[in-house]
């Protein structure tokens, strides 16, 4: 017969799979020791060193509100000149403004033959400075003989979400602390305890990744993303010259092809044209020889 019975590493066991669960119930007392001397493991052998202790209160849903996530487009036309220059000053003007109210994400220019540039920016920004950074986009287009093509606004509610993943954690703590409980005041056999802390390493696994989650949630209300499009005006890139110096290039390039048409031509048809020699040959030698005979 065993000494002491562990029912409830079992039963932390079946609650560290679900994500519900609330930290109302209390454990019953361990069954008393039988007739059979079994070794004790003292409390402080345990326990997981180094566990993490305090993670974020999860907010009430209540008190949370609605939580949208505001994500902005725009769209950019401008001369070829202005495209990099424009698209360097509002990277700037983020960069200036520090990480806690902009965040530059990506960007990148590029140019297509000789007339042809684009760029974009990807940045997330505190909403309050985002707001006047937007208008500042305007005035600077529209100063560089450009014009805003784009302007667009997407909100995704994220508050059932944040709210649902704040309730599970919550779930989630109060278990971990249950499982922590029952290792410090219970006692029990080997495989028991083993299979106790690894039910409480696989809930600390859990409530380490809905905490990420959580706070990638929020990190997307707190500060709205803004996508910026820049693209060069084909009217305002083209040079005066340019539609003559293409008519010449293009007399030139269909000159050539015309050259090159009939040498195709040429190479194409000069068998043809040997075997029909041949044919005019034996027909006026038979047509000799048959005057000839008359």
């Amino acid at each position: 017969m065993i000494a002491r019975n562990w029912v409830l590493a079992g039963a932390a066991l079946a609650l560290a799979a679900c994500d519900g669960g609330g930290g109302n119930e209390s454990y019953a007392p361990a069954a008393p020791r039988g007739g059979v001397a079994m070794d004790k493991m003292e409390s402080a052998e345990m326990r997981l060193p180094n566990a993490p202790t305090e993670e974020p209160a999860p907010e009430a849903g209540a008190e949370a509100g609605v939580m949208l996530a505001y994500s902005y487009s725009m769209g950019v036309m401008a001369p070829k000149g202005a495209v990099a220059s424009l698209k360097e000053a509002h990277e700037k003007a983020c960069m200036e403004a520090g990480p806690k109210l902009c965040q530059v994400l990506g960007s990148s220019v590029n140019a297509w033959g000789e007339d042809q540039v684009s760029a974009y920016l990807n940045l997330r920004a505190a909403p309050d400075w985002l707001a006047d950074f937007r208008e500042s986009i305007v005035v600077d287009a529209q100063e560089a003989g450009g014009r805003i093509t784009s302007n667009n606004v997407n909100t995704e509610d994220l508050t059932a979400y944040i709210v649902d993943l704040d309730a599970r954690l919550e779930a989630k703590l109060a278990l971990r602390e249950r499982i922590r409980n029952l290792l410090e005041t219970r006692d029990g056999t080997l495989s028991d305890i083993l299979a106790a802390e690894r039910a409480l390493a696989d809930v600390q696994g859990e409530i380490d990744s809905m905490t990420a989650q959580r706070a990638a949630a929020r990190a997307r209300v707190d500060m709205s993303a803004l996508n910026i499009s820049y693209e060069s005006d084909p009217e305002t890139s083209t040079g005066v010259f340019k539609p003559l110096a293409e008519a010449f290039k293009g007399f030139f390039r269909t000159s050539v092809a015309s050259l090159a048409s009939a040498v195709n031509f040429v190479a194409r048809a000069w068998p043809f044209f040997l075997i029909a020699l041949g044919v005019l040959f034996i027909l006026r030698a038979w047509w000799r020889g048959r005057k000839a005979k008359a």
